[in-house]
This record gives C-alpha cells, sequence and structure tokens, in this order.
C-alpha cells in the first residue's frame, strides 16, 4: 500500500490532476493539497484544486487557497486525494473524485479505511504534509513556496510541535524545509496563532459557558448557532478552540460541540494519553487520531452531553 515509485510514474504520466481534500479542511488538509498543487504545476501540469466547503477566513491566510474551489463537472485523468481517512470525508466532493480516470489516496489517520486501488498511508506521520514531503523530495520537487506550504500544514497538525505525535523526524523534516527561506515565524503567526476580532469574540463567549465534569476531568465547550450569529462567525471559526479545554491540567478528554442543524452537531475530541480520541469518535461512525478526532452526533444537547462524558468517564 506505501509505494512511492508507483505513485510517482501514475504523476508523471497524467497531464490533467485535480486534488482533493476533505470537508471542512483544517491546516495540514490545505497545506498538503497545495504544496502538491504548486509543485505539479512547475512540472507543467494542468492542476485544479477542490474542497466542498468554504475554506474558514483563518485558513484563507493559506498562500495560494484562492485558487479552492468546489468541484464540478469536469473529468480528470487523475484525483488525488490528501489527508481524508475515508471516502465520505470528500462531502459533496465524492462524485467529482470518483469520476476522475484513476485516483490516489495519500493519508496518515489511524481510522484510515482504504477507497482507492492506490493509496499510500502511514499512521505514524503527525501530518500528512510529511508524507507529501517525502513524496515531493522523491520527485525533486520542493521550491521555497511549496516548502512554506508544507512547514504550515506541519504546523497546525502538531499544535506547532507540541502534540505527542510529534517525533524526531517531524523536527527533522522541519527543519530540512526551514532551509529552503521561507520566514517561519511569519509563517507560524500567519497559519497558526493570527485571528480576528469575530473569531475571538466566539472564543470568549464559548468560553464564559464552559463547564468541566468528573472532577474536572472532562471539559465541554458549546458553540451554537446563536452564537455564531451574535459573533458574525460560523461553525468554521471554532477550529482550535477546543485547545483550550485539553490545556487543563486536571482535564483528560475535552469536547467541543458546534451546532450546525436541528439537533445535529460537529463533535470535536481532544485527550490525553492513554485516552484513544479516535476509539470515542468511532462510537458514532467518526475517527481520526488517537488524541484528536471527531465525528457527527445527533440529538438533544442535554442528552449528548451525558452520552459523551458517560463515554469519557467509562476511558478515564
Amino acid at each position: 500500500m506505501n509505494d512511492f515509485a508507483n505513485i510517482i510514474k501514475i504523476i508523471n504520466k497524467a497531464n490533467d490532476v485535480a486534488l482533493y481534500c476533505h470537508t471542512n479542511p483544517d491546516g495540514d488538509a490545505l497545506g498538503s493539497m497545495l504544496a502538491l498543487g504548486f509543485a505539479l504545476e512547475k512540472k507543467g501540469k494542468k492542476v485544479s484544486l477542490y474542497c466542498d466547503t468554504p475554506i474558514s477566513a483563518r485558513n484563507s491566510l493559506f498562500k495560494g487557497s484562492e485558487k479552492i474551489a468546489l468541484p464540478d463537472l469536469s473529468v480528470h485523468e487523475l484525483g488525488i486525494s490528501v489527508d481524508c481517512s475515508d471516502i465520505d470525508r470528500l462531502g459533496g466532493a465524492v462524485k467529482s473524485f470518483l469520476s476522475c480516470k484513476s485516483q490516489i489516496a495519500i493519508d496518515h489517520h489511524r481510522s484510515f479505511k482504504r477507497f482507492t486501488e492506490i493509496c499510500y498511508v502511514d499512521k505514524d506521520a503527525c501530518a500528512c504534509a510529511q508524507i507529501i514531503y517525502k513524496l515531493l523530495k522523491e520527485m525533486k520537487a520542493i521550491d521555497k513556496l511549496v516548502a512554506e506550504s508544507l512547514f504550515a500544514g506541519i504546523v497546525t497538525d502538531s499544535g506547532c510541535f507540541a502534540f505527542s505525535s510529534v517525533t524526531p523526524e517531524t523536527h527533522v523534516i522541519a527543519a530540512e524545509l526551514m532551509m529552503h527561506g521561507f520566514d517561519a515565524a511569519e509563517t507560524i503567526y500567519r497559519v497558526y496563532r493570527c485571528t480576528s476580532k469575530e473569531r475571538f469574540d466566539l472564543k470568549r463567549l464559548a468560553l464564559s459557558k464552559a463547564k468541566l465534569y468528573n472532577d474536572n476531568q472532562i471539559g465541554i465547550i458549546v458553540f451554537t448557532i446563536d452564537d455564531f450569529k451574535k459573533t458574525n462567525t460560523s461553525a468554521l471559526d471554532t477550529e482550535g478552540i477546543i485547545n483550550e479545554l485539553i490545556d487543563i491540567g486536571s482535564v483528560k478528554v475535552a469536547y467541543a460541540l458546534s451546532e450546525v442543524g436541528d439537533k445535529n452537531y460537529k463533535l470535536s475530541i481532544r485527550s490525553k494519553d492513554p485516552i484513544d480520541a479516535s476509539e470515542i469518535a468511532g462510537v458514532y461512525g467518526g475517527g481520526g487520531h488517537k488524541n484528536a478526532a471527531g465525528c457527527r452526533v445527533n440529538g438533544y444537547l442535554e442528552d449528548i452531553i451525558e452520552r459523551i462524558v458517560k463515554l469519557a468517564s467509562d476511558r478515564i
């Protein structure tokens, strides 16, 4: 399943390549897709970038993000998905991806479910951008812009090198990328730390309602549609705010519930070892990494909170 040589051969033969990332993309998905896109364009390929949801204001600070479009009816020679653990994560882009004459999947999630004949999966990589780095290094296709995009992807998915998924190899790759001469400090600020006044207001409002359970070992933050209206934000602006809860010393499991419809919530999960966040997400058909995962949950808010508190309590 992990064979760069075959993937490179397929890419080199294709003239028209479409790249896909998961719905509601995070920084790793964007950094990986944009870096691969920049590299393939430089090799003379016609490249299309697709995502089925709008890019958040925060992630629009990724260079080249304006090139990402909603999938259309075009049929492409080759489709490559990045940072996508299963085909459902492509959302509304599934039909477009499957219409490509051939498909490749590149991913790093423990919950990866194979949906292409050709794929490369490294579940030990802290970011999909690490895998794209290795691929493009073999293709001799890394320049300053590609390096900056890959670095941005690694920074965002590693919590700026703070998560337990970070390995010595992660730091080695980051150092090699920095050798290409982009401003690493500015990149970290732009894609990881910079925030808008609206998102700051959302964060302040939601954190004021945060609750702790089970002797302060479980934290829950809720973002309601009313919160989004009050602060002129959306569910796209909630990314990363959950870290405020998991950073509390006593908290072992943190949840963020974002209301996205009638009795429908997006659930983000963060955990500290040895608790497996992806195993909790799997109860609801979701997935992710050991310490960061997500899923969708339906029901009344009070009932959902009761269920997820029990799921965490049973594992503490």
